[in-house]
């Protein structure tokens, strides 16, 4: 059995997307958490399994534990009821063979103390873009050094992973950004039917749908929650568009700071990708993700986001995205997508590794294979 734990949205939608693959290998068990405030991974994991109930009945994913939130006691309460609770689950299921996953403490340190191997994908080792030693993040500290194996995109120096006590022939870069792998792909999640507010985007004359993300303020590597993104919702709200929010965390505090605007809408269900993007004219985005998502599809991308990851620096090197610092540059750029009729880019290309001799499908695929074989070599 191989068992993901999968703590946050994005790597919900990478490793949904990597299953069919992942599912050669072995039988899969998926664990997430869900709190009442925190739910998004679990939602985006439950229509997966949806899709998944009738093909195959190697796949089991369940909730256990959940969030600890923005305080520092509630987290560490909350990894340590979830490591328990692992150890209640596999008590009754068995030990797994593998222990897979993207940015779990606790899931990385169960493992490791019942002797799994530990098999990470890495592309948030420091809060910043270039290696230092204090900018290691308090999450990639007590889980990185733990891996038997890691693979991360080619966008970070594997060099960064020596700073870890990883011996280089254990570091394995691949040639992909990760979004691409589910954007590109058939994906195995799907909307409801979507709300008007979304689809008029397809009428005549359409009022532009601006698509708005705030910062992931509770992650370890954020150290606070900025008024940026959402000083400029509010100036942006007063432009003729239409603004949909996404919400990160809770959506009471979204409702109660945005909820007077006829124009701005907060998503209640989670909306597939391909679905969302299909209908935007630009992403104000105060996160790493979608800001990825967007520039992969074209799309017109200002980023309020506090601080600047490998990821960030070669959206901007490749000038896929502008990073405004103040209201006034948020402004700025929105008026200037505005007044080039939010032309989108074709910038697929550059979200596999530069020279690359193969097309992107190919690049992805060729990726996925040696994942696996490097999986299945080592632990099988």
């Amino acid at each position: 059995m191989l068992w993901l734990d999968i703590t946050d949205p994005k790597y919900a939608l990478f490793f949904s997307a990597f299953l069919p693959r992942l599912l050669e290998l072995d039988s899969i068990l998926i664990t997430t958490r869900e709190s009442p405030n925190y739910t998004e991974c679990a939602r985006i994991l439950s229509k997966v399994e949806s899709s998944y109930a009738k093909k195959d009945v190697r796949l089991q994913i369940c909730s256990v534990g959940g969030y600890g939130g923005a305080d520092k006691l509630g987290k560490y309460h909350a990894r340590v009821q979830r490591e328990q609770e692992f150890l209640s689950l596999f008590g009754k299921i068995g030990t797994p063979r593998v222990f897979m996953s993207g940015a779990s403490v606790e899931g990385a340190q169960c493992a490791f103390g019942l002797g799994i191997p530990i098999v990470h994908f890495a592309d948030t080792p420091i809060a910043g873009h270039a290696y230092d030693p204090k900018d290691i993040t308090a999450l990639a500290r007590l889980s990185i050094p733990l891996s038997s194996v890691l693979f991360h995109p080619f966008v970070i120096p594997s060099s960064v992973f020596s700073g870890f006590g990883l011996e280089s022939s254990n570091v394995y870069s691949y040639d992909f950004i990760d979004i691409a792998l589910w954007l590109d792909s058939s994906s195995s999640i799907s909307s409801s039917i979507l709300p008007s507010f979304i689809t008029q985007s397809s009428l005549p004359n359409a009022i532009p749908l601006i698509i708005a993300r705030e910062e992931e303020y509770k992650a370890h590597y954020v150290k606070a929650q900025y008024r940026l993104w959402y000083e400029s919702v509010h100036l942006l709200a007063q432009e003729r568009v239409r603004l949909l929010i996404i919400p990160r965390y809770d959506t009471s505090q979204l409702e109660a700071e945005f909820g007077a605007y006829s124009n701005v809408q907060i998503a209640q269900e989670i909306i597939a990708p391909h679905d969302l993007y299909a209908h935007a004219s630009l992403l104000l985005g105060g996160g790493g993700t979608m800001n990825l998502e967007a520039c992969f599809l074209g799309i017109p991308t200002i980023s309020t986001r506090s601080l600047l990851l490998y990821h960030d620096c070669y959206l901007l090197e490749h000038k896929l995205m502008c990073h405004a610092k103040s209201v006034e540059e948020v402004l700025q750029a929105f008026y200037a997508y505005r007044d080039s009729g939010f032309a989108r880019k074709d910038s697929k290309a550059l979200f596999i590794k530069p020279n690359h001799l193969n097309t992107l499908k190919d690049a992805l695929e060729n990726s996925l294979h040696s994942i696996v074989q490097t999986i299945a070599t080592r632990f099988y």
